[in-house]
C-alpha cells in the first residue's frame, strides 16, 4: 500500500475498486546541514485503490498519531498531524499461472505536524516533508490467495523543521511483504521496510 503498491494487487475485472485501513510505524534519519536526528513516528491511513486494466489509482489521507525527533542536542515530540498520499501504478506482470508478479508506481506524499520539546512542552514548532517516490515490486502469487513479495523505493524531497530545511539519509528503502486475497473480497497485507528507510505496515482492504 502506498509506498511500495502492494496494496490492491488482488483487484481484479470484477472488483475494480478498493478501501484499505492501514497502520504504519516508520523509523529513518534526516540530514539538516551537519547534524543528523532520528525521525520515528506512528500513523494510520485510509486509501482507495481504482484499477484500470494494469494501471492502478490510489489516494489516501491519515493521521500522525505520534512520534520523536532526536539528535543534536534535540529531543522533540510529533503532535497529531496530517498526511496524504497519491500514486499511479502499472502491472507488468499479474503473477497467475507460472509468472511472477511485476508492478512499478510513482507516489507523491505529504506530512505534516506541530512539535514540542519534550523537556519543555511549551516550546513548539513545525514539521513538514514532502516525498516523490519510484518504486517496484516483485512477486508471486501463490494457490490463488497468497502473494510474498519484495520491494525497493528511491525517493527524496524537502523536510523542513524548526525553521531548517533538510533531507531525508537514505532516499532508498528495501521491503519484504505479502498480501493475503481473503473471502468476500477482503485483502490482508503486512510489509516491513528492512534497509535504509525503516518501516513496518499493515492493513485490510475490501474490495468492491
Amino acid at each position: 500500500m502506498g509506498l511500495t503498491g502492494s496494496c490492491g494487487a488482488a483487484l481484479d475485472e470484477a472488483t475494480r475498486f478498493q478501501i484499505a485501513l492501514s497502520a504504519a510505524g516508520l523509523r529513518t534519519d534526516l540530514h539538516f546541514g551537519g547534524t543528523t536526528r532520528r525521525l520515528e513516528e506512528v500513523s494510520t491511513a485510509m486509501a482507495f485503490t481504482y484499477r484500470l486494466s494494469a494501471w492502478s489509482f490510489q489516494a489516501s489521507v491519515g493521521a500522525i498519531l505520534a512520534g520523536t525527533i532526536e539528535g543534536g542536542g534535540v529531543s522533540d515530540r510529533l503532535e497529531p498531524g496530517f498526511l496524504a498520499s497519491a500514486s499511479v501504478g502499472y502491472t507488468l506482470l499479474d503473477g497467475e499461472g507460472p509468472r511472477p508478479y511485476l508492478a512499478l508506481s510513482a507516489t507523491v506524499g505529504v506530512a505534516t505536524a506541530g512539535t514540542h520539546a519534550e523537556a519543555n512542552p511549551a516550546d513548539h514548532g513545525h514539521f513538514s516533508a514532502l516525498d516523490l517516490r519510484l518504486a517496484a515490486v516483485i512477486g508471486k502469487r501463490f494457490f490463488g490467495v497468497w502473494m510474498p513479495y519484495l520491494g525497493a523505493a528511491g525517493f527524496g524531497g524537502p523536510v523542513s523543521y524548526r525553521g531548517q530545511n533538510g533531507q531525508d539519509a537514505h532516499h532508498y528503502r528495501l521491503s519484504a511483504g505479502s498480501s493475503f486475497t481473503l473471502p468476500a473480497h477482503l485483502e490482508l497485507f503486512v510489509e516491513v521496510g528492512f534497509l535504509g528507510e525503516q518501516n513496518v505496515l499493515g492493513g485490510l482492504g475490501w474490495a468492491f
